[in-house]
């Protein structure tokens, strides 16, 4: 196996644990073939969610996004992106935001009824917590 490929297989391991530690889920790296809906990068128990991973320190997000488009096979396509030394992010498309917190909340066990518990720092936040007087690091959920 090549470097980039040994980094490329490092990074959707390290995704796939990052992946199940925030949502509460069991991640796994997919199998490698050519890329489709039978082989996204990270295989999850939120299945209604294609995970494209990118463990690079330069690139065009537009593209990953539409790889991630093309592979999907009607699943939601999202991104998660790391460059060295920072933190993992999640790129979707704004308009499969909210096909995206709704397959979330119905297939996370850990969720539960009532607010969602959140790693947030609340700085930039207003005083008393979020923008709806919330505090910080609960995100409230409407079923």
């Amino acid at each position: 196996m090549t470097l980039s490929r040994q980094k490329g297989a490092r990074g959707e391991r390290e995704a796939a644990a990052a992946w199940s530690t925030v949502m509460g889920v069991q991640a796994r790296r997919g199998q490698q073939f050519a890329g489709g809906t039978d082989s996204p990068d990270v295989v999850s128990d939120l299945q209604d969610i294609h995970l494209e991973v990118k463990r690079v320190e330069a690139g065009n997000p537009y593209w990953w996004v539409e790889q991630a488009e093309r592979d999907c096979g009607g699943k939601i396509p999202v991104v998660l992106h790391k460059r060295n030394r920072k933190d993992w992010l999640l790129i979707c498309r704004l308009s499969d935001a909210k096909r995206f917190a709704q397959a979330v909340v119905k297939e996370t066990p850990v969720l539960g009824p009532g607010p969602v518990s959140a790693d947030v720092s609340g700085e930039g936040l207003p005083p008393g917590g979020g923008a709806h007087g919330e505090s910080p690091g609960v995100l409230p959920v409407q079923r």
